[in-house]
């Protein structure tokens, strides 16, 4: 999205067509001079979450719509709900200008009235997950996280055009404030340098597929900047501070308000990202509150309902790391997987453990974390951690220039 662009959608009402299953909703949009892309939710529970399931539409939905009254979306619950009846049905529409990249999600905005109650909502942690009210706009986030096949194509880019430093080590930003973007030596990275080739090359287990570890803060951000580069867009981190410009239009790491917003999936006040349960696996007797994850189960948590316990023994094969494919678990209410579970996420914020206190009273528009700090937050838990760590407010936190086999990332666009 353009910086300082914000469409506006108002207007919304709904409407069942008589003796059909079909169901139409219409808005207004306004703001915007060119195409938009229009994303709609559902609400069976007035409001409460937006986790109807909505894939067969048609009209004034998804990408090229353009300013106008009486933009109608057209719904076939028939399809998409059959058997199921609300009086409690509401709908959500939002709009962001420009389109949304191949493997990417639209987050709807909260705001306009409606806040996101941020942080545990359960009184099951302490100070450092206070809950709060924020604000936060629409953006795009990538529906994975960030694999190995992407981290060496975007690297392999960077070093053709001459802003790496690499050996069979390590790989470093040329530009600014030189740092560690991938630690290559260690033995949980799955990404190697042909020095005769001078390309990037996959380890054959757990390569392919699988989400990059290894790399530090900084090596996140970096791909972000070279990924902005490679598509023409303006990197949004600074070569000389590792700053960040959140009004360019590049990809960066989400902020711990997008990512706690995205990782609830339009549920509000849940341990997790599908409700107040996890498992390794889907138990026998049907539970909407049950998802599964990639994590170390353990019987400390009575939230914890696996039938196995220790790492989730599909995928604690060696070589270590015990990771498992991007996407190899349900997606979240948003389209997103792996939100708990698997590899933590880098974010944005230097971390604080009183910022929701100190630094936010009352409510924040669009936080972007304390000024400064020494370490970075990290988010969703990771394959070698507990239940409780994998809760969706719990908060993680290094060192930015320090790399792990659990350290991964997603990225995010405006």
């Amino acid at each position: 999205m353009a910086a300082g662009a914000e469409p506006v959608v108002s207007n919304v009402r709904a409407s069942q067509r008589a003796g059909t299953r079909l169901v139409d909703v219409y808005y207004d949009l306004a703001g915007t001079s060119g195409p938009v892309t229009v994303t709609i939710e559902g609400s069976a529970d007035g409001g409460s979450s937006y986790t109807l399931p909505m894939t067969t539409l048609s009209g004034s939905a998804g990408p090229e719509v353009h300013a106008g009254s009486n933009r109608r979306i057209t719904w076939d619950a028939g399809t998409d709900w059959a058997g199921e009846f609300s009086d409690q049905l509401r709908f959500r529409v939002t709009a962001a200008e420009g389109s949304i990249p191949p493997g990417f999600v639209m987050i709807p905005p909260v705001g306009s009235g409606t806040t996101f109650t941020m942080g545990d909502s359960l009184g099951e942690a302490g100070i450092d997950e206070q809950p709060h009210e924020v604000y936060v706009s629409a953006f795009m986030m990538q529906s994975t996280e960030v694999t190995n096949d992407q981290m060496a194509e975007v690297l392999d880019w960077a070093y053709g055009q001459g802003k790496l430093i690499v050996d069979v080590d390590t790989v470093k930003n040329l530009a600014g404030d030189q740092q560690e973007i991938l630690d290559l030596d260690d033995g949980g990275c799955r990404i190697l340098w042909n020095p005769a080739t001078e390309r990037f090359e996959l380890k054959s287990a757990k390569g392919s597929g699988y989400p990059c570890v290894v790399m530090s803060w900084h090596g996140a951000a970096a791909y972000c900047n070279y990924r902005s580069e490679m598509e023409g867009l303006t990197p949004c981190y600074s070569w000389a501070d590792w700053s960040c410009d959140h009004d360019a239009n590049g990809y960066r790491l989400p902020t711990e308000a997008e990512w706690e917003l995205a990782g609830r999936g339009g549920l509000s006040g849940k341990r997790f990202p599908w409700g107040d349960k996890i498992s390794h696996d889907f138990p026998a007797s049907p539970d909407p509150e049950v998802g599964v994850a990639n994590y170390y189960s353990t019987d400390t948590d009575s939230y914890d309902v696996s039938a196995t316990r220790e790492s989730h023994p599909d995928w604690d094969d060696l070589p270590a790391p015990y990771i498992s494919p991007v996407g190899t678990f349900p997606a979240n209410g948003y389209g997103l997987y792996d939100m708990a579970g698997n590899v933590e996420e880098w974010c944005g914020d230097w971390h604080a453990p009183r910022y929701y206190g100190a630094f936010l009273p009352g409510t924040a528009e669009n936080p972007t974390g304390p000024p400064t700090g020494y370490d970075r937050v990290l988010r969703g838990g990771f394959y070698n951690a507990t239940a409780i760590d994998c809760r969706v407010s719990d908060r993680g936190y290094w060192p930015p220039h320090w790399s792990m086999t659990s350290f991964g990332f997603r990225p995010v666009r405006r």
